[in-house]
């Protein structure tokens, strides 16, 4: 068991900022009892803040006046479900929605990267492997692309056998069932289940 002096203790704590606002929470209370026209008042109230949240995030396909549009919509929805008795000011509120907000916008953009490969199958690591190379970059992929692909596919053949991997780059790279049940030794069903399994795994874990 390790032990820390009181000094030291001290030092590992994080200190956290105290983003509550009274004039903002008393500007709640008074929308949800039903005075709307204090919603502009909260709104400029809320703008340094809804910038911060903003600012350090970069989602492809969103502009920053996008980020910004995404983060008031969510101060929007704040407000109706905040309930103040549960011991958290709105700011604390309105920033934990925020933050769960952007990180489904970015698991869901990385979701999007992912599924547009479902067909091609980038096997880059397998075709190396093999002693392949790719011909020339694939169309739909963007150098800022390459390693969530190289991410996705070092996980998704660990998912594979030895004869799903082998099936998987013969498809990938173009041979027919009845080409690769012969080079393979095997039956075209097999080869056509063991490509089923492969489509049925990627499913499963990537999608």
């Amino acid at each position: 068991m390790q032990l820390y002096t009181e000094k030291e203790v001290r030092s590992k704590e994080k200190v956290y900022k105290d983003i509550s606002d009274p004039i903002v929470d008393s500007l709640i209370i008074e929308i949800q009892s039903g005075d709307a026209s204090l919603f502009p008042d909260l709104l400029e109230r809320s703008e340094v803040l809804l910038r911060k949240a903003t600012y350090r995030r970069f989602i492809k396909g969103y502009e920053r006046d996008d980020l910004y549009q995404e983060a008031c919509l969510i101060l929007v929805e704040a407000v109706e479900k905040y309930e103040p008795d549960r011991g958290m000011s709105f700011n604390q509120y309105v920033c934990l929605c925020l933050d769960n907000h952007f990180n489904r916008l970015i698991r869901k953009s990385n979701a999007i990267k992912r599924k547009s490969f479902k067909e091609s199958l980038s096997l880059e690591s397998i075709l190396e492997e093999n002693g392949y190379q790719l011909a020339g970059p694939a169309k739909t992929l963007q150098p800022e692309d390459k390693p969530i692909v190289n991410e996705t596919m070092e996980e998704y053949i660990k998912y594979l056998s030895s004869f799903e991997k082998d099936v998987c780059l013969y498809c990938f790279l173009g041979h027919s069932y009845e080409k690769i049940a012969e080079d393979l030794g095997c039956t075209r069903e097999k080869v056509m289940n063991a490509k089923h399994r492969c489509t049925e795994k990627y499913r499963k874990h990537f999608m």
